[in-house]
């Protein structure tokens, strides 16, 4: 007997009680943000590029759950543990930046001052189309790896996809519009489901288990990181359209999803 044969044999065996099975994914998020609101501050999120670019492991369904950071963010209802039995088909990690990022004026770093100076496309470019190729994913289940490959291997399937806009400005402009506008958008690969990275053979997680997903950032990665400044506020504008403008959190995610099915007790529907 081949051993994803037997795999496969004890996967059915795993799947044979009398549960239901429903289309299902499991999503963690990383952010790095200078504001973090309401229960985020306990999320084990960082607030500057240095600080995420200071650990060289991150961790993804250990700290956070839905009440802790909305649905947008993660959705498990318990922190390291699974909320029911899951059968896991693929994994995705995708990495998002706004498309046009900004420096605050030099001695405001928080933006407060009302005037922008100058678009820092270099960072937010860098973020996510380069930091994806040095970082490494590595899922476990209890104590045991069941996957480690490059994060490229692993693209989400959904998301912005890549693209670019560039609006010049004349010599005499005001000072505000002085630079250039910018907008991009990059995303890890053909945003469709089944651009993802496929299992051998499926993965069978057991409801209470604890599961693990990890990325490694290399010594690269972390040194420019940590050399970055940022990520600062963003403007937008106020109701009149003129300054003071109101100024948000630039909000920079890396996204651990999962995607199989949950079996889950009957409904008394599904009996005949």
């Amino acid at each position: 007997m081949t051993i994803r044969k037997y795999e496969q044999e004890v996967f059915d065996e795993f799947a044979k009680p009398a549960n239901v099975s429903e289309a299902w994914s499991v999503v963690d998020t990383i952010a790095i943000s200078k504001n973090l609101y309401g229960n985020e501050v306990n999320a084990q999120w960082h607030t500057s590029f240095q600080s995420f670019g200071q650990q060289e492991r991150h961790s993804f369904f250990k700290q956070r759950t839905q009440g802790m950071v909305t649905a947008a963010y993660c959705n498990q209802q318990s922190s390291d543990s699974m909320d029911f039995a899951f059968v896991m088909h693929s994994i995705g990690l995708a990495i998002f930046g706004p498309p046009c990022g900004v420096n605050a004026v030099p001695g405001q770093p928080d933006g407060s001052g009302g005037q922008i100076d100058q678009a820092d496309l270099t960072t937010t470019q860098w973020i996510m189309a380069d930091l994806p190729r040095h970082i490494g994913l590595e899922f476990k289940v209890q104590q045991d790896v069941r996957i480690e490959l490059p994060c490229l291997k692993a693209p989400p399937g959904y998301g912005v996809t890549g693209g670019g806009v560039a609006q010049g400005q004349l010599a005499d402009a005001p000072a505000f519009g002085s630079q250039p506008t910018n907008s991009i958008a990059v995303s890890q690969g053909v945003p469709i489901l089944s651009n993802r990275y496929p299992l051998p053979f499926r993965i069978g997680i057991p409801r209470t288990a604890s599961i693990e997903g990890i990325i490694h950032v290399s010594q690269l990665a972390r040194t420019i990181l940590q050399n970055l400044l940022g990520p600062q506020n963003i403007p937008f504008n106020s109701e009149d359209g003129t300054p003071p403008l109101t100024f948000f959190g630039q909000r920079y995610l890396i996204q651990l999803s999962l995607i199989g099915e949950r079996l889950v007790q009957q409904r008394a529907q599904y009996h005949r």
